[in-house]
């Protein structure tokens, strides 16, 4: 059976861990920019953040992630925007500072 350029995208594209919708706000220093945005979903791989600053495909950043009730910030040392659409960016996790890994699997797994 034949498969079209369409198929083969969509199993480049999918995803292993499906996201999780959140409204969490965040602080970000890339190579040559810093913001504020909000991550709109996330998992233990990546998430999309929403903000006004150009931030283009291949930047590496810093992320801070505020999540609610007084948690202390997740920090993501290194991560890399994949995509970007209008005001929305599609980041890679590569790099967790201290335990931000494990503070973000269980805030996930609540």
């Amino acid at each position: 059976m034949a498969t079209s350029e369409n198929d083969e995208e969509s199993v480049l594209y999918s995803r292993r861990l499906p996201r999780v919708p959140v409204d969490y706000p965040a602080s970000f220093t890339a190579d040559d920019a810093s913001g504020l945005g909000t991550v709109t979903n996330l998992t233990l791989a990546g998430g999309e953040i929403r903000c006004n600053i150009q931030l283009l495909p291949g930047a590496h950043l810093s992320l801070y992630v505020q999540p609610p009730s007084a948690r202390p910030s997740i920090v993501i040392a290194l991560a890399i925007v994949r995509w970007r659409e209008g005001d929305r960016c599609g980041l890679e996790f590569v790099r967790f500072e201290g335990d931000a890994k494990d503070q973000l699997k269980d805030m996930l797994n609540q």
